[in-house]
């Protein structure tokens, strides 16, 4: 502003003062306007826990239906029946080929076939 007066950068068409670019970047990068705006999920447990269980049903249709899948923070684990120790085995292997997967914690127990 000089000498009272806005300048062409100052101001828009209906009165509303712009801010640069700048501004706007520096405003985000440091976090003010995070609050107000949808921020990608670093860690989406759903969809993990999705194809975490697509890729086991994939490999063991029917056996695949006892391991439970949970996903905390990026850190499945893989919960229930295993049939065999291969099942098991692939479930984990199945779970540390998904993308952004931290950690696989096994869990599950023996169960024989029924």
């Amino acid at each position: 502003m000089r000498d009272g007066k806005a300048t062409r950068t100052e101001r828009s068409g209906r009165g509303r003062v712009l801010l640069p670019g700048g501004l706007l970047a520096l405003a985000l990068a440091c976090g003010t306007l995070s609050g107000l705006l949808a921020v990608p999920d670093d860690c989406p447990d759903a969809l993990i826990t999705a194809d975490v269980k697509s890729r086991i049903l994939a490999k063991h249709p029917v056996a695949g239906l006892k391991i439970n899948v949970e996903t905390d923070q990026c850190v499945v684990t893989l919960k229930g029946c295993a049939e065999s120790p291969e099942v098991a085995r692939s479930a984990v292997k199945a779970a540390r080929k998904v993308k952004k997967v931290k950690a696989v914690k096994n869990e599950m127990s023996s169960c024989p076939k029924e």
